[in-house]
């Protein structure tokens, strides 16, 4: 029985044809080896990492992947992975390459070993018996050997011949090496199963050989077309102020930018619903205000009556409206393909025949009520999003998206579109203004607090930002024109607050005013996870989520949030989650992606006060129906800073000035968690105790708490931006951003002086008499003098 056999070489060389009939004896050859170039089929992250562990030896190690799958689909939710990974390739010691285009089963093993290796010694020690132990089988057959001369140099080289291969000899040593060609995989998946064979040649990484099986290795690498594995991961954590452990978690969830089934099935549904039912403008009162082509199919159904009575006419012309009122479109039955689907995706959709719709074969029929009742049920939220405009363009991309001019939302068996031009009446402008106004001065009749101006702003920024979730889908086909970072740029809402400061209250108010009355009841908190927050991606819907009563603990962990946008196309349609939590901030990473608002009051329980809000929530206010004209019929455009509302707050100003009406004193025409920011009241506090020191040392700001004060660290450290770089050490802040920080501090409070700065020294001077952003020159500088 033959399990190997030599091969005919000349010269130093020797191979033979070998049977592996184990993995271990395959894994053999790996033992002492200082350098792996590596063509494989199958292999595996963790097994790249085990190799290195198991090796110690090995110092570099280069694998060309023939697998066409996406290897980044193997580092999902192993963060940890990916972290070695990058630093082994940062280090040098590994490169990978994939080959996008084009499967390659090849298998190639080329390994070299230390000065100290020696071939025939591990060979000796391996588990495959040598032919002169006397078994009775032999192992290894000798076919034959070519003997050859080693040609003597000659001795008329010139010396510079000499030189140079001095030269390359030592800045590339030769090393005993061992090429394996055949069929085992890196892998050791599936060896368990499996015999595999090879040819081994045992040679020197001097020899012609050699050369040879290099420039073969390099003809597989060839078919890599787009650079090392994890070069853009790299690039990320080069190219950003994030933490590594940030970014890691990031890029190990996102995917391909492809639109989930789950999702695009939604979409269609969508549109089959905005096809087939009638559409109804929202207005908020009693009159029905029907589009215009239902009114066309009105007036079109009246004037054929001609034969009819100009009574029964009439009766008859009723029933029409009747007919075509979108409230009785309950009866409009549409039919959705799932042929081609996924049984998961089948078995999702599924869920609505709970409600009217029937699902027969590969094919769903439902009514527009049904789907809605379907997603709310399943979602919590409706279906609300911004209109598309179909491209006549043949080659229209995803990302060449056209967004309308209204919103479209899917309630009452109806789908309304919401967005009207400014009413000529100027009055009514006014008039919903004021019972906006209304709600936010109940803070001054029920409200307990310092600053009722800072409270009622922190309200007007959330409904702001209540009002401008919805568009944010469309901003983000804007940015991701220019490649910014969308989980940044289109922050989520964090509201936090006593258990009596309202916010609960606040989410009905707002949520009443962007639904017209239709949706009143935020999320509860019990309902929300990882898988939620996922699922809600493929609801095709840009209502806000508003999650009521969760803990800062919980937010903590919802890390979908890292790349909650990573998946994301213009066709599709992201919620994006508003927070009410009794809990102050939460972890860094999340305060990265959110607005962060304080509502720093405590209101009086009182009926009265209680009966008024409840009115003012009940109350049907137009406003976010001008709101929506007025935003969706200007340009986007990218700014000088990160204000995220800054259209919303242009539009809010413009509406005021349309009616007439002097805006607020306290609505905030910058950004009210920069405006009124508690903590940074807090900090001017801290920095004017006697038992609190301070450091100054150039490049970073030292604040040494007392030992009472130890536990408030945590808070004092969450209070300034996160471009402030606090860090935590023992009873110590360490400030490594002085100049975002002291430009975060701006101007103090009232009562709070701030030093001279004659007794600073040279540097200290130069950086206080500096001119600041705004070109104020020296008062940076005396803000900083408040560390001494």
């Amino acid at each position: 029985m033959t399990e190997s056999f030599e091969l005919p070489f000349g010269g130093d060389d020797s191979g033979r044809v070998e049977l592996f009939k184990s993995y271990n004896r395959f894994a053999s050859y790996f033992e002492d080896a200082t350098r792996m170039k590596v063509v494989t089929y199958c292999d595996s992250p963790k097994f790249i990492l085990e190799l290195f562990d198991r090796v110690e030896t090995l110092e570099y190690l280069e694998v060309v992947v023939g697998d066409i799958d996406d290897y980044r689909e193997r580092l999902i939710d192993k963060p940890e992975l990916a972290d070695r990974l990058e630093q082994l390739k940062r280090d040098g010691k590994l490169v990978i390459y994939l080959c996008e285009n084009k499967e390659v089963h090849s298998k190639v093993y080329l390994i070299e070993y230390g000065p100290s290796s020696d071939v025939s010694r591990r060979e000796a020690e391996s588990d495959t018996p040598d032919s002169s132990t006397g078994d009775e089988t032999a192992n290894q057959q000798t076919l034959g050997t070519v003997e050859s001369a080693v040609e003597e140099e000659s001795k008329d080289s010139s010396e510079e011949q000499l030189s140079e291969e001095s030269e390359e000899t030592e800045l590339s040593p030769v090393r005993e090496a061992t090429a394996i060609i055949g069929s085992p995989n890196l892998s050791s998946n599936a060896w368990t199963r499996q015999a595999n064979a090879g040819a081994v040649f045992e040679t020197s990484t001097a020899t012609e050989l050699w050369s040879d099986l290099e420039n073969f290795y390099e003809e597989h690498r060839e078919y890599n077309k787009n650079g090392p594995f994890l070069d853009d991961l790299t690039e990320r954590i080069a190219n950003t102020d994030d933490d590594r452990e940030e970014v890691l978690t990031l890029y190990t969830e996102g995917k391909v930018k492809t639109r989930d089934e789950v999702g695009q099935l939604h979409g269609r549904l969508d549109e089959r619903v905005e096809a087939e039912a009638d559409k109804v403008d929202l207005v908020l009162g009693d009159d029905i205000d029907l589009s215009e082509d239902v009114e066309e199919a009105v007036e079109e159904r009246a004037a054929s009556m001609d034969d009819v009575s100009q009574g029964e006419e009439a009766k008859n012309g009723e029933e029409s409206v009747a007919e075509l009122d979108p409230g009785d479109s309950g009866d409009t039955r549409i039919n959705l393909s799932l042929v081609g689907h996924s049984d998961e995706a089948i078995e999702t959709l599924a869920k609505m025949t709970d409600f009217d719709a029937s699902l027969s074969g590969d094919s769903l029929t439902a009514t527009p009520r049904a789907v809605q009742q379907y997603k709310r049920d399943v979602f919590e939220v409706p279906t609300m999003r911004v209109s598309r405009i179909e491209s006549d363009e043949q080659n229209a991309t995803p990302n060449n998206v056209e967004f309308g001019d209204h919103l479209t939302f899917h309630a009452d068996g109806k789908v309304y579109q919401i967005g009207q031009p400014l009413p000529d009446d100027r009055d009514r402008v006014a008039s919903a203004l004021q019972g906006i106004q209304d709600y936010f001065e109940t803070v001054d009749k029920y409200g307990n607090c310092n600053d009722p101006d800072a409270v009622k702003a922190h309200m007007a920024e959330a409904l702001l930002w209540m009002m401008w979730a919805p568009f944010a889908n469309r901003t983000a086909a804007f940015y991701s024109q220019y490649g910014i970072d969308l989980d940044k740029a289109l922050p989520n809402l964090y509201v936090y607050g006593e258990s009596d400061a309202g916010k609960g209250t606040f989410a009905e108010f707002a949520l009443s005013l962007i639904s017209g009355g239709r949706v009143k009841q935020p999320v509860d908190a019990d309902e929300i996870g990882k898988r939620e927050i996922r699922g809600m991606r493929s609801a095709n819907t840009a209502f806000p989520v508003v999650v009521d009563d969760i803990t800062k603990d919980t937010v903590n962990r919802l890390d979908t949030f890292r790349n909650y946008w990573g998946n994301w196309t213009s066709e599709a349609s992201y919620p994006l989650f508003a927070f009410i939590s009794n809990d102050k901030r939460p972890d860094e990473w999340f305060r990265n992606r959110a607005k962060i608002l304080h509502f720093d009051v405590n209101f009086d329980t009182s009926y009265k006060g209680e009966a008024e809000v409840n009115r003012l929530i009940d109350q049907e206010n137009p406003l976010f129906l001008w709101f929506t004209h007025e935003l969706l019929t200007r340009d986007l455009e990218l700014t000088d800073d990160d204000d995220a509302l800054r259209v919303a707050r242009e539009v809010m100003i413009d509406i005021y000035e349309y009616a007439n009406e002097p805006v607020p004193d306290w609505f905030p025409r910058r950004p009210a968690d920069e405006e009124h920011d508690s903590g940074r009241d807090r900090w001017y506090d801290l920095l004017q105790r006697e038992d609190v020191s301070t450091e100054d040392r150039g490049d970073t700001l030292r604040v040494t708490f007392p030992e009472e004060m130890s536990t408030e660290t945590y808070t004092y450290m969450r209070d300034p931006p996160t471009v402030a770089r606090v860090e935590k050490r023992g009873r110590d802040l360490l400030i490594k951003s002085p100049k975002e920080f002291v430009g975060w501090l701006g101007t103090p409070p009232a009562g709070v002086d701030l030093p001279d700065t004659e007794a600073k020294t040279d540097t200290q001077e130069e950086i206080s008499e500096a001119p600041n952003d705004d070109g104020e020159s020296g008062f940076l500088g005396r803000v900083r003098g408040l560390f001494s």
